[in-house]
């Protein structure tokens, strides 16, 4: 009666594990997105978007943020998304100047990313600048 017990709660839980894969989030933003024509210091050059489907974790969307820098690109690290519809997503990141937020809607394979920079600093106006992006 026990192994019967025990049998039972390991063929559940191997059924448990599946289908957590086809409950994975779905969005158009999802992949590596980029900026050919960035080119001056602070500009956004990439964007990495990625759902996070593991059964450690809270479903969610990570976002990379990569702007120039010398001699590489720089990055504001990585931070969960709030989804906009299946063809949006908004995301705040805490830098060392400012809080900046990403927001970006896509048509296809092109993004426009809006960035509103908050700065810490009093004496600095909060800015807002506008960037395309195209799906690799």
């Amino acid at each position: 009666m026990v192994y019967r017990a025990i049998f039972l709660i390991v063929a559940l839980l191997a059924m448990a594990g599946p289908s957590l894969a086809g409950n994975c989030i779905k969005s158009q933003t999802l992949g590596t997105w980029t900026n050919p024509f960035a080119g001056n210091r602070s500009d956004l050059t990439k964007l990495e978007i990625r759902a996070i489907c593991t059964a450690d974790t809270v479903l969610h969307i990570q976002v990379k943020a990569y702007t120039a820098c010398a001699p590489r690109d720089c990055t504001w690290g990585r931070a969960i998304a709030q989804k906009k519809g299946d063809f949006g997503l908004s995301v705040m990141f805490r830098t060392f100047f400012a809080k900046r937020t990403v927001t970006v809607s896509i048509n296809g394979r092109r993004m426009e990313a809006t960035i509103l920079d908050d700065y810490h600093d009093p004496r600095k106006a909060t800015e807002k600048r506008a960037f395309v992006l195209w799906k690799q």
